[in-house]
């Protein structure tokens, strides 16, 4: 795969929860030349940094949170992303009512490691035998939409609570809900977190 695979990560601001899953995937594809991990979101803050309370728990994780910009996603943006992750099933929604095609490459970040644990390890280690992540990754994206029609739509619990403006308790939970996923791919995919 001489292409750049490319990552979206999607929340509603683009100020929370989709900068913590673009700064955490960043992280743990630091030594992947192949990825690059960006964010958006669909009522985004244009502009803006990435809140305080995520920014100093990314940085306590040992993420890179300088140089943030908040930004709407596009269609073209759509377009571009070879997988999309997003904090709820509503941005997935609002995302492939713009953009159909782009459906099946759509998964709630929770979603998408509830798949990925559901996949047979024979078929994971297939998708990833002698690949770098990025074709690995290019890999599972079309298995683990056909896992999705196996084992089940995604469901409340494959929701990031949206900590905006809520106390410093949500932004716990919140990032543990990002977090989780995150580590389980660089675990499933043998790169260092």
């Amino acid at each position: 795969m001489s292409e750049t695979f490319s990552v979206l990560a999607v929340c509603t601001g683009n100020i929370c929860r989709s900068p913590a899953m673009e700064r955490l995937l960043a992280q743990i594809f630091r030594d992947e030349p192949n990825i690059e991990v960006n964010s958006a979101g669909t009522y985004a803050h244009d502009g803006e940094d990435m809140q305080e309370a995520m920014k100093q728990r990314l940085a306590d994780y040992g993420a890179d949170t300088e140089d943030f910009t908040a930004q709407q996603v596009t269609p073209s943006v759509i377009d571009r992303a070879h997988i999309i992750l997003t904090a709820t099933r509503e941005h997935v929604a609002d995302m492939a009512a713009e953009v159909p095609a782009a459906r099946p490459r759509m998964f709630t970040l929770p979603e998408f490691a509830r798949l990925l644990q559901s996949t047979d390890a024979a078929e994971l280690d297939a998708a990833g035998d002698g690949k770098t992540a990025a074709e690995t990754l290019a890999a599972l994206v079309p298995q683990l939409n056909q896992a999705r029609r196996r084992v089940g739509a995604a469901t409340r619990e494959d929701d990031v609570v949206d900590p905006y403006m809520l106390p410093e308790s949500v932004f716990d939970t919140s990032f543990r809900q990002i977090r989780q996923p995150v580590e389980l791919l660089a675990r499933t995919l043998g790169v260092s977190h």
